[in-house]
């Protein structure tokens, strides 16, 4: 995570949780210092407001999809760069599973402030997977005969709805086994 206090962690943590189970509308700081036996005025110690704490939960993707970008540059082939990513994503969501509620939560779009930061980490995402497609393409190891910017989006929304279907089933199958065969079979659609 960011640099974040250890208060400022377990806020954080409690706060993904809270949204996993009743939903954005759920987080409020009374329940929130319920979970976690503080008052509320302590919690506005450590974060100014409810969205600023959604910030938080939302640093903790980030970090890991940026924890993927730097060991993507030390990939072999494009595609092997695309597995990393996707493998420091799928780490993070068995990691916290509660996460997943809350980044591919409909409610999050409902905030203006937070829908441009989750709007920021898609299109970084994006561009990401976009210029490693198309460096795939100039080695010849992606096929070229696709738009790279509609294989970001096949790729990104066939993990999303893996993830979704994954929590929906209560998490009941193993998330990196699927996620490895469906990365097994992009690659087989993308391979020049």
């Amino acid at each position: 995570m960011e640099e974040f206090t250890e208060r400022q962690q377990q806020i954080i943590r409690e706060s993904i949780e809270l949204i996993a189970e009743k939903g954005i509308q759920g987080l409020t700081m009374k329940n929130l210092s319920g979970a976690i036996g503080i008052s509320e005025p302590a919690i506005y110690r450590h974060f100014k407001n409810k969205n600023e704490i959604i910030l938080g939960v939302l640093s903790v993707l980030k970090d890991a999809s940026t924890k993927g970008l730097g060991q993507m540059s030390t990939a072999l082939d494009a595609f092997s760069s695309v597995k990393i990513f996707f493998a420091e994503l799928t780490d993070r969501f068995v990691e916290m599973p509660s996460l997943t509620a809350v980044i591919f939560s409909v409610e999050m779009f409902n905030n203006e402030g937070l829908l441009s930061a989750v709007m920021e980490r898609m299109e970084e995402n994006q561009k990401m997977l976009i210029s490693v497609l198309m460096a795939g393409q100039r080695d010849g190891s992606i096929r070229n005969d696709i738009s790279v910017r509609q294989l970001a989006i096949l790729m990104t929304g066939s993990f999303r709805l893996l993830v979704t279907r994954w929590r929906i089933m209560n998490y009941k199958f193993d998330l990196k086994d699927e996620v490895n065969q469906l990365l097994a079979t992009l690659q087989l659609v993308t391979k020049s």
